[in-house]
């Protein structure tokens, strides 16, 4: 489609082809306009009601003459939309500036004849202000197209022209002059109206080679997160096959050392023996710590999570006091008895205070080491307890403290050789620490000895991991059509919970009591009970139930025993995903119908978060959220005024907003509306159709905020 002065954003060949259809659909989609009908009556009626008399049917039929023109063009525009093929829109341009002369001819001959009345300026001047509104709607729905305008423009608006230039009074020409420049400076507005629409829809279409691509991205990056996920399987089992067959030898060849040891032999072959199993237990342990830093460093949440920090220390001195002895050092603790539990694994705690005072024993050649457990208090992390090995050894210089708790490095090699060890022990006592919410350094000095600290959550105080936002792409996707009872009496926890399961086609039901649970549990078949640690056990008593319970276990509970799965609270939504997933058997990946229709698809979000990042999508998705709140606002407002093709339209708007970020179900509801305001069904419909969009609106904030904590923020 070629017009005099062009959008520079036309490009060539398929660009070219896509960008010119583009605005023939704009050109039908705008053509379908019934505004003329208010003109051509008024003008009809200025007529039969004026001081010229026409017969009726002469003053009519101009105006019968449109409405079957419009209604040819109804017709053309909804060819359009059923063509098979993107077709030559050339060809479909052409055909509308067909209807558009036409239409136009029919405007000029009741302007300049049947309804002009010659000698009358008032008549007149009425008449053109009724045949210069009907031309700003042409304008408004054929600036797409200029060709299209100029064909209806030109015959409108001569032939009034001229009729006002041959009255020969200065009142009239002045006017036929104004009309005729009313119809040029129009025409000069479609060129910068065209640009837009060019530079609107070459967005578009650049939108959609992004989405392309994003879907492209999405599936490269699932597939080398499964290549990557297969490849860790395989490490793992590698791992645990050849540490297995590892320890077994490794085990005899130190158990057969030391049976030897106690033989009779002499003083030289017991040294050789002393070798062997020195070397053997140093490998043995370096064993232990690689096999540590290759695991996740997440601990079990059904091990024990509190434990005495005095009793680990007093554990850990009498472990190592030989060793001490053996060097002619001190070894001294510090541990008070008002010291709160500790909120974390007892066997995770002893084996890192192990490493730290194993490595203050080995670089300490006089003096002593202490064992030191204390409370403290930093910030609004609550209380902690806190761990230091102090010894009077070497000290650390202060460049060594970016790497000394890096795997296989040494402060001072030349001391750590002649000590033994691969500079692990650091690294791994990090890990662990990690694993446990906790944190972990050293203060030192060359030559003053060395400090190694580390402090792990009090029991009772807050865990820091719990504040994280952790994103979905990382962690399992919600589990999907799935019933579960959450039964607790804490109904602020309850209702966090449901929040976090029901947006994704889940059905979740809150009760507070065990007859409420006794009472939901007979009348329903629920997949999950949701309930704290120390309310669990209460449930063991219900008679025949058989649902699987899933325990949240605050600081400060004991161990439930009736529990099928137990998760330490608060946690991150993904850890409650997986863990309710295994519960039940399924995941959010599994293509399990819901029992609703989702407010968010959460995988499709997981692959926007991978190709985006974290940041940029929650940068889209405080952008959506804004725009959404504001045309939900305006929908409901439009809808209680009655103003429905304004209705309509922000409807459209919120689809084309939800349907960009795959929201199927408010996309779905916002279709709805518009369909119902097209097909003029009563608005009594049309207010139950808006009041689901605004419903889905808020499922979708809900399901947003549950995913995306920082997103409220």
């Amino acid at each position: 489609m070629q017009e005099p002065s062009q959008s520079p954003a036309l490009s060539q060949g398929a660009d070219a082809q896509a960008l010119a259809l583009g605005r023939v659909a704009i050109l039908f989609s705008l053509a379908r306009q019934s505004l003329f009908l208010p003109f051509a009556a008024l003008c009809v009626a200025a007529t039969l009601l004026g001081p010229r008399h026409l017969p009726f049917f002469a003053s009519v039929s101009p105006l019968l003459m449109a409405i079957i023109i419009s209604l040819a063009t109804f017709r053309l525009a909804a060819r359009f939309e059923q063509r098979s093929s993107d077709g030559d829109p050339q060809q479909w341009a052409r055909r509308y500036t067909v209807l558009s002369a036409l239409s136009g001819m029919v405007w000029g001959i009741g302007g300049g004849y049947l309804w002009f009345v010659p000698h009358l300026y008032a008549a007149q001047a009425y008449l053109c202000l009724g045949i210069l509104g009907v031309t700003t709607v042409e304008f408004i729905a054929r600036s797409a197209y200029r060709p299209a305008f100029l064909a209806f423009v030109v015959p409108a608006l001569l032939p009034l022209a001229a009729r006002l230039l041959l009255e020969h009074e200065a009142y009239a020409a002045m006017t036929g002059v104004l009309v005729l420049f009313f119809g040029a400076a129009l025409y000069s507005y479609c060129a910068r109206f065209t640009q837009m629409l060019d530079e609107a829809l070459t967005l578009r279409q650049a939108n959609v080679g992004l989405v392309n691509s994003l879907s492209s991205e999405k599936r490269a990056a699932e597939e080398a997160r499964d290549i990557a996920e297969a490849s860790t399987r395989a490490k793992t089992v590698f791992i645990a096959n050849i540490s297995h067959e590892i320890r077994t030898a490794l085990n005899a060849l130190l158990g057969m050392a030391q049976l030897l040891e106690r033989s009779d032999l002499d003083r030289t072959q017991k040294g050789y023996i002393q070798v062997v199993i020195e070397a053997g237990r140093g490998l043995k342990t370096l064993l232990d710590d690689v096999l540590t830093l290759s695991n996740s460093g997440v601990p079990d949440a059904t091990e024990a999570e509190d434990c005495d920090p005095g009793e680990t220390v007093r554990t850990v001195a009498r472990l190592l006091q030989p060793r001490a002895w053996e060097k002619q050092l001190r070894l001294s603790i510090s541990a008070p008895a008002s010291l709160p539990r500790a909120y974390a694994d007892p066997r995770r705690l002893r084996q890192v205070l192990m490493k730290l005072a194993d490595n203050a024993l080995k670089y300490t050649d006089r003096g002593g080491v202490e064992l030191r457990a204390e409370v403290i208090n930093e910030g609004q992390s609550g209380p902690q307890v806190r761990f230091s090995v102090i010894d009077t050894g070497l000290g650390l210089a202060s460049e060594a403290a970016q790497h000394v708790f890096e795997p296989f490095h040494r402060s001072d090699t030349s001391y750590a050789k002649r000590h033994g060890g691969a500079g692990l022990g650091l690294a791994v006592a990090k890990r662990l620490v990690q694993s446990m919410a906790g944190t972990i350094g050293f203060e030192s000095a060359p030559g003053e000895g060395a400090t190694f600290w580390f402090a792990v959550p009090a029991a009772g105080g807050a865990v820091a991991e719990s504040e994280l936002s952790v994103p979905i792409a990382t962690d399992a996707p919600p589990p999907v059509g799935i019933k579960v009872l959450v039964a607790m009496a804490d109904l602020v926890t309850a209702q966090q919970i449901a929040a976090l399961v029901e947006p994704f086609g889940n059905h979740v039901r809150v009760v507070t009591s065990t007859q409420e649970v006794f009472l939901c549990a007979a009348r329903e078949d629920f997949d999950a009970i949701i309930a704290m640690a120390d309310e669990a056990d209460a449930l063991a008593v219900l008679p025949g139930l058989k649902t699987p319970v899933l325990a949240l276990m605050a600081a400060g509970m004991r161990m439930p025993i009736v529990a099928r799965q137990i998760l330490r609270w608060p946690a991150p939504p993904g850890a409650l995903y997986a863990t309710l997933g295994d519960l039940v058997g399924r995941s959010g990946d599994a293509p399990v119908p819901a029992l609703e229709t989702p407010a968010i698809d959460a995988g499709a979000f997981a692959g926007l978060e991978k190709s985006l990042g974290l940041s940029t999508l929650l940068e889209i998705l405080q952008s959506y959220v804004k725009s959404a709140e504001e045309l939900s606002v305006a929908l409901d407002a439009a809808c209680q005024d009655g103003r429905w093709d304004e209705a309509s339209r922000l409807a459209q708007d919120i689809a084309g907003a939800a349907g960009g970020l795959g929201l199927s179900a408010l996309t779905i509801a916002a279709r709805s509306v518009t369909q119902k305001v097209r097909e003029g069904e009563e608005g009594e419909d049309i207010a139950r159709a808006v009041a689901v969009v605004a419903s889905e609106h808020q499922r979708v904030r809900k399901a947003l905020t549950a995913l995306y904590p920082d997103l409220v923020a």
